[in-house]
């Protein structure tokens, strides 16, 4: 028997299973590299744009940054997103 991906022979059908789950597992690894390092640019494209568009430093765009992905994180598990960032905004401006 051989494996589909990589043409391997085997002498049970188990065998070729394992390989294949390997294969499997191998690509799900490099697609979360992938899409990481795609996260990654947009999210330096976006830093830079900010920089950029509001002359502030690199440090004052990714501190902020950091502030609003923690907000966006705690977020998550609220039921009402609008009041919080209400609370949030108004904590700012404080």
């Amino acid at each position: 028997m051989k494996c589909p991906f990589c043409n391997k022979d085997y002498l049970t059908q188990e065998e070729v299973m394992n390989c294949i789950i390997n294969h499997i597992h191998e690509s799900q690894e490099e697609q979360a590299k992938q899409l990481q390092r795609l996260y990654l640019m947009l999210m330096s494209s976006q830093l830079t744009m900010a920089s950029l568009a509001t002359h502030s430093s690199a440090r004052d765009v990714v501190e902020r940054f950091g502030e609003i992905y923690e907000l966006l994180e705690n977020l998550v598990q609220k039921p009402d997103v609008v009041t919080e960032i209400e609370k949030w905004l108004k904590d700012k401006e404080a």
